[in-house]
């Protein structure tokens, strides 16, 4: 990857962490953070990376993320000198739905080892 495309990649999430906060739309009800961004190598897409506080409703979530899509493109576009601005995309972060995945496993784990569990 070149060094153009991660700063690309770096301002494009600094932009879209903050305008996400601003979102009014009742199916983003909670926290929702911007964890990464992935540009294709011709400039034209971005796959944009979120997590959300424990107990959201992921698919409302995403569905409010991805309806302000292009008003947050037309941010970027703005706040950003590209010549074509990339098509946004937003993904739920595999990595956090991993970790919750593992975390939830070690406290079951534990539970059964624990010999004063129940």
């Amino acid at each position: 990857m070149s060094e153009r495309t991660r700063k690309i990649e770096s301002q494009i999430k600094e932009i879209l962490g903050s305008e996400v906060d601003t979102l009014s739309d009742p199916r983003i009800n909670g926290l929702v953070t911007v964890t990464g961004v992935r540009v294709s190598p011709d400039l034209a897409h971005a796959t944009v990376y979120y997590s959300l506080l424990a107990g959201e409703d992921a698919e409302d979530a995403r569905e409010g993320l991805q309806s302000a899509a292009g008003r947050l493109q037309g941010v970027v576009g703005a706040q950003t000198r590209l010549r074509r601005t990339p098509r946004i995309h937003f993904e739920p972060d595999p990595v956090v739905e991993h970790a919750s995945r593992i975390d939830a496993a070690l406290r079951e784990v534990k539970a059964v080892d624990d010999p004063n569990h129940g």
